[in-house]
């Protein structure tokens, strides 16, 4: 993936107006970052929707609350981004080095949740959905969506790692997020040990590459 020349918002996620300029100058990073990677994949490149929710969110794809991270729902192609999360983040301590976690946070966030979009249109999801649907035991399937959200993870590293000199990603910003790709929590076994989160993202954001992201074909130890 080649750079966009992406820059980091000048809004900050402290309000409403805030996080929802953050989200949209995102989306059109991203929008430009993916379309020749898609097509060279087969698939055809259509802009996902961003909405945002406090509080409960009905969707095609269930009911959501605000006391759980952001995420993707193929059934409209829309990424649903937790203000409650991100502002609360971003409000929640004074210390700047926190403030910028939270920024680097959403900006991990929106950028694996639209690496979902990603998988939907290449026809990842599909596959990883029907595998799992089949797998003969609670553990695999558990095991198949640990390789569909690392790989989410390595493709959102890809387009920070293609932009890290222009957003820019130096300084506190890549020592917050350095810190954050290593401290994910994994409670419901379905998303990835911390080591395995590590070491996924920073595959994406070194190589630049979705070739790197192949969590379909690693070892079950690599997507514990």
């Amino acid at each position: 993936m080649p750079s966009v020349n992406c820059k980091e918002s000048k809004a900050r996620p402290s309000t409403v107006a805030g996080a929802r300029t953050n989200y949209l100058n995102l989306r059109n990073c991203l929008n430009r970052a993916w379309p020749a990677l898609v097509r060279k994949a087969g698939g055809t490149f259509r802009p996902p929707t961003v909405m945002v929710f406090s509080g409960n969110v009905s969707t095609p794809c269930g009911v959501w609350s605000d006391s759980g991270p952001p995420f993707y729902c193929s059934g409209n192609e829309t990424i649903y981004m937790n203000l409650t999360e991100d502002i609360g983040n971003y409000n929640r301590h004074p210390e700047n080095y926190q403030r910028v976690w939270a920024r680097m946070w959403m900006l991990h966030q929106f950028a694996h949740e639209y690496g979902h979009h990603v998988q939907n249109l290449t026809g990842i999801f599909q596959a990883s959905s029907r595998l799992r649907y089949e797998a003969p035991s609670k553990a695999l399937e558990l095991q198949g969506s640990r390789r569909l959200e690392l790989q989410a993870s390595c493709f959102s590293d890809i387009f920070i790692g293609a932009n890290k000199r222009s957003y820019p990603l130096s300084g506190e910003s890549l020592r917050q997020w350095q810190w954050l790709i290593g401290a994910t929590i994994d409670p419901q076994r379905d998303h990835g040990s911390k080591s395995n989160h590590k070491y996924w993202a920073q595959k994406g954001y070194t190589s630049r590459s979705p070739a790197s992201c192949n969590t379909f074909t690693a070892s079950a130890a690599r997507v514990s």
